[in-house]
């Protein structure tokens, strides 16, 4: 008996992939084969303009979100406290080194001496300080901070590339270069 089960199994699983491939098949829910989902920058019939990438409404956040307090104040920044005051660990060194050599070098040079060495920063016309500068020996931390944060000059926002957590161990990394 048990082997008969088997074999009428074996059976009904090489007729169903012997099927007409031709013919579609059959659809018992409606749209479940072909989902009326839109891609990323689809046209879409049903939003406004077409535009299938629609802004979120007014007032909300995502998830895990942290406004930065700030805003474009660079002196109110000065309020701004680096949590790894001090912290010349390795491990806070290494992470800001990382950091600082795949998006501050290009422009800033390898060891924060500026234009001078920096391979993108000769060809600008408005040269990005040196990090070992007075002028940026003379800011806080938190502006320093501020600066990867929300950008100054022609130098634009890096909190899209420099996560907020290791932020801080780039300014660390920044101030064991001024030493």
């Amino acid at each position: 008996m048990k082997l008969f089960k088997l074999s009428l199994l074996a059976l009904s699983f090489s007729l169903v992939a012997c099927g007409d491939k031709s013919k579609p098949n059959i659809e018992l829910i409606q749209d479940m084969m072909e989902s009326p989902s839109i891609k990323a920058q689809e046209y879409d019939v049903n939003a406004p303009n077409g535009i299938s990438a629609r802004v979120p409404p007014a007032g909300t956040v995502p998830r895990g979100f942290e406004p930065y307090p700030y805003g474009n104040d660079f002196e109110a920044a000065t309020n701004n406290k680096n949590p790894l005051i001090g912290d010349m660990s390795e491990e806070v060194l290494m992470t800001g080194q990382k950091y600082y050599n795949t998006q501050c070098m290009v422009c800033h040079g390898m060891k924060g001496e500026g234009s001078e060495k920096a391979t993108v920063a000769q060809l600008m016309a408005l040269k990005p300080p040196p990090m070992i500068s007075d002028k940026i020996k003379g800011w806080t931390d938190g502006q320093i901070y501020h600066v990867i944060t929300m950008g100054q000059g022609v130098m634009g926002p890096y909190a899209s590339h420099i996560p907020a957590k290791y932020r801080w161990q780039v300014v660390n990394y920044i101030r064991h270069l001024q030493k």
